[in-house]
């Protein structure tokens, strides 16, 4: 009885180890990746006017980098004053065009659920005296070219420091379990 007991205990541990370990979002960092390569380690000015907010609830946590950037040429861009209005989002501070972003670090999360990855550069935005960590979304999977195994299938939107927008596909790698 005591085997039994030990194996059923056994299975249930495995079990809930491998329901967490499908469903936690993963991440791998991406900095060496092109095009985050030619911009991780550096200091841009972002020449577009820009606002920082702070979400209710943070899909992709990571320490010392508690806002989100966006700018008028985001994607997302479009639903900033909604999902403010709802309480998503709280608007922290607007920046105004000419301010400087040290990108330190790039990461791709995937959703355990969803399956869909989302790419994001890190870094300290610097103004009025202030040092605001923040994460900056950037870079779109094209489901299509990804559906017919195409390696280079994630395109990326112009960032508030591109001069223009790069229209180069680029290949990432799927982010890892640990």
């Amino acid at each position: 009885m005591g085997i039994i007991i030990t194996i059923g205990i056994v299975a249930m541990l495995g079990f809930g180890f491998f329901l967490y370990a499908t469903i936690k979002t993963k991440s791998t960092g991406v900095s060496q990746y092109p095009p985050f390569k030619q911009w991780v380690g550096k200091t841009v000015t972002l020449d577009k006017e820009t606002i920082l907010i702070s979400e209710r609830v943070k899909l992709y946590a990571q320490n010392g980098y508690p806002y989100l950037l966006f700018d008028s040429l985001h994607p997302d861009w479009p639903y900033i004053e909604e999902r403010i209005r709802l309480g998503d989002y709280t608007l922290v501070e607007k920046f105004p065009a000419g301010i400087s972003f040290h990108i330190e670090k790039a990461v791709q999360f995937t959703g355990g659920v969803s399956g869909s990855s989302t790419p994001f550069v890190f870094g300290k935005v610097r103004y009025g005296g202030k040092s605001y960590g923040t994460a900056y979304q950037w870079g779109t999977m094209d489901i299509a070219k990804f559906m017919d195994k195409v390696d280079a299938s994630w395109h990326f939107h112009q960032a508030p420091w591109q001069p223009k927008a790069d229209t180069v596909f680029y290949a990432l790698p799927e982010a890892r379990w640990w």
